[in-house]
């Protein structure tokens, strides 16, 4: 029997109405891309002078859960884990980020070896804890998540009764070109951009572990402190940029609109931002501006970051 292939494995994922806890029948949407979970045994080995001092003895810990979900971004896909990442609730297609509780339980299926048995590796309450948005010129719109997890059930080859897969209605990746609108800074005229990567960064987001069980009483909610990098070709409109980001300067809203096909469509809005910094870079043949745009909360919105879904 030949090993299994990474081609064979169904990767699937279902939110859950109490965190921690898989639904009692399940209706799994199966993903493009697998969310490559882990669960790691903390193992602890004891030592004693009645084995001369070497290892006697072995227990467990505890267990993480952790994970990636990496993939290009394809419209609708992802949206649960979107509300997961910004801790809100899509709510007439628009997402705020909060400090809601939204996690999933992720089933991971396995062959084993080519034609075997499937066995199912289940993770539960399963939480995107940060990511990044990659948007680069001639190439996929491209979104990473970290996963964290409250924990995990013994691997199985039996599957949850009543449990329905199904797939996901689109499987067209968006790309970096036409299906980026028009990048807009507010007030600023914008030189041709070559990348913009948006990095969905929290801190203090952690786990908490509990005695009596190998579970998590939960992951903590975090600061969202998101940062936006540019990259843009020195042109005509650089030096206001340049100029504005060495200076205190009035806060401006950064849109970004993805999507080409009408009522599939994104629009990212980070109301008030400023810039971080900026800097020229001479090294390559082409004259760069790198820009770090830095969102903060704005009382109008009660949001940093509002993302818009079925947009026209």
């Amino acid at each position: 029997m030949a090993g299994t292939s990474t081609s064979q494995i169904k990767s699937a994922f279902i939110k859950e109405a109490t965190p921690g806890t898989t639904p009692a029948t399940p209706g799994f949407t199966t993903m493009h891309d697998g969310a490559m979970m882990v669960a790691k045994p903390l193992v602890v080995s004891g030592t004693s002078l009645t084995a001369k001092g070497q290892r006697s003895g072995h227990g467990i810990l505890g267990i993480d859960v952790t994970g990636t979900l990496e993939g290009p971004l394809v419209y609708g896909v992802l949206d649960d884990w979107l509300e997961s990442l910004l801790q809100g609730a899509w709510s007439a297609d628009v997402l705020k980020n909060g400090s809601a509780t939204k996690s999933l339980t992720v089933e991971n299926t396995i062959p084993a070896g080519n034609g075997g048995t499937a066995t199912m590796l289940r993770f539960r309450g399963v939480e995107a804890t940060s990511g990044t948005l990659t948007l680069k010129a001639r190439e996929q719109a491209n979104l990473n998540l970290t996963l964290l997890g409250r924990g995990s059930d013994p691997a199985t080859t039996t599957a949850i009764a009543g449990a329905t897969y199904a797939d996901p209605a689109r499987s067209d990746p968006l790309s970096s070109g036409q299906d980026v609108g028009t990048i807009a800074f507010n007030t600023f005229t914008l030189d041709c951009m070559e990348s913009l990567d948006i990095n969905f960064a929290f801190e203090k987001r952690e786990i908490q572990p509990k005695i009596s069980s190998d579970d998590l009483c939960g992951i903590t909610r975090g600061d969202f402190l998101p940062v936006l990098t540019a990259n843009m070709y020195v042109e005509s409109n650089f030096l206001a940029i340049y100029n504005a980001a060495r200076a205190t300067h009035s806060p401006f809203s950064v849109t970004v609109p993805l999507g080409s096909i009408t009522g599939e469509k994104y629009t990212l809005v980070f109301p008030a931002c400023h810039f971080g910094s900026t800097e020229i870079d001479m090294s390559g043949n082409t004259v760069m501006q790198k820009i770090e745009i830095l969102p903060q909360y704005d009382k109008t919105a009660e949001a940093t970051l509002i993302v818009t879904r079925a947009v026209a």
